[in-house]
């Protein structure tokens, strides 16, 4: 059992369905219920008990764009679309939203504000108004306040159909609830953990992909979400280590080819496989866990 979903910086906690994807190469021993929260609250499945719904705070809304926060009011005239269609008028781009102010629920269209790029920096006019400043073909992701606005990184729309999603090469698409989230999110090495600074490379129940790390708890301590965990540590149910004072705890990954030399940190583990044998992709034959062998 593992967690996968994320935690957002601003609290909210939203169950996304990162696990439609199908996990024929999924850990060895864990299981598919947890989440993962990003920095603008995604959250990837149903390990909500620990870490709990919150709502944004009063002193946190805003009217204007960009510097806003997530707005109170519920936005009930909006234009639905698809967001692998982009079936929206000329000069606007189908994005996810919430309608309630408080969860991503659905798509709608917006203006077109600016053609940042992926990979730059963007503003966000939050779960609402849902309005950027990137291209056509991108939205703005993991923004966090700064200065009194949202302030994030392009990420390229997911092409093609909610089958056979299609993104660029390095990067893989991460859907979410259906549809309202279908991002291209940057692909990584958890051994190498090369993500650059505020984020870690984190498994989203389909792919290693670099995300937004939230609490920075170090090896042991007890988590209730992926990327509560420091970078090159994962959050494992606490069953499978030998002194978890949690439902779930940070364990280091590992490389097979080292034996338990990474494991020191974790005494009373071993290196144990990430994934089923002949299940591992490409790249990961080698990755492993730090978890009491089995």
């Amino acid at each position: 059992m593992f967690c996968s979903c994320m935690k957002s910086e601003f609290g909210l906690i939203l169950a996304l369905s990162l696990l439609t994807f199908a996990c024929t190469s999924r850990p060895v021993g864990l299981d598919d219920e947890a989440g993962v929260t990003t920095a603008m609250g995604e959250s990837t499945g149903a390990n909500t008990d620990e870490a709990g719904s919150t709502t944004p705070s009063e002193d946190s809304t805003s009217d204007e764009a960009p510097a806003t926060f997530v707005p109170i009011e519920e936005d009930l005239s909006h234009q639905p679309c698809n967001s692998f269609l982009q079936d929206c008028p000329p000069g606007e781009k189908c994005v996810p939203f919430s309608a309630n102010g408080t969860t991503w629920d659905d798509n709608k269209c917006v203006p077109i504000m600016g053609d940042q790029q992926v990979g730059e920096t963007c503003w966000w006019g939050g779960l609402v108004d849902a309005t950027d400043n990137c291209d056509a073909s991108s939205i703005c992701w993991d923004a966090q306040e700064i200065a009194g606005e949202l302030i994030g990184t392009c990420l390229m729309i997911c092409q093609g159909t909610a089958d056979t999603p299609e993104c660029p090469p390095m990067s893989s698409c991460i859907v979410a609830d259906d549809g309202p989230i279908a991002i291209c999110m940057p692909i990584c090495d958890p051994l190498v953990q090369d993500c650059g600074e505020g984020r870690a490379c984190y498994w989203s129940s389909s792919s290693f992909n670099c995300i937004a790390t939230s609490e920075d708890l170090a090896t042991g301590e007890p988590c209730g979400f992926i990327n509560d965990c420091a970078a090159g540590n994962f959050c494992v149910d606490g069953l499978a280590l030998p002194s978890c004072m949690g439902a779930a705890c940070c364990t280091p990954y590992c490389d097979l080819q080292l034996g338990d030399a990474d494991c020191l940190a974790q005494p009373g583990t071993a290196c144990v496989p990430f994934f089923e044998p002949g299940l591992a992709p490409p790249t990961y034959e080698n990755l492993g866990l730090c978890v009491v062998p089995g």
